[in-house]
């Protein structure tokens, strides 16, 4: 599946430099009854650019086989290796929990 980008180089690069635009556009996001999560959940559900409960368990699941090797090479003695993998394996569960966040509950 291919997925344009949200915004062009350019864009981009004229929003991340205009912070007095980004904050009023914050601002006026900041008037509806949703928080600015709320409201990045609500426009990403139902996306093609959305996130689904797949992607949340995909990233549980590498979290998850990220420990086991952890546990294979610190038993090893591999103590970098097992290092590599426990922090990649926290970055997993973290991404897991912040997409999860943003889907309705199940």
């Amino acid at each position: 599946m291919s997925v344009p980008p949200a915004l062009s180089a350019a864009e981009w690069n004229g929003v991340l430099h205009q912070k007095d635009g980004l904050a009023h556009l914050r601002e006026e996001f900041g008037k509806l009854p949703f928080s600015a999560h709320a409201i990045a959940a609500l426009l990403l559900f139902d996306q093609p650019f959305g996130f689904t409960p797949q992607d949340v368990q995909d990233e549980d699941e590498v979290s998850a086989y990220c420990a086991v090797m952890a546990a294979q090479h610190r038993d090893a003695g591999d103590k970098a290796t097992a290092a590599k993998f426990e922090l990649l394996g926290e970055r997993h569960k973290e991404r897991a929990t912040k997409l999860g966040a943003l889907l309705p509950p199940r």
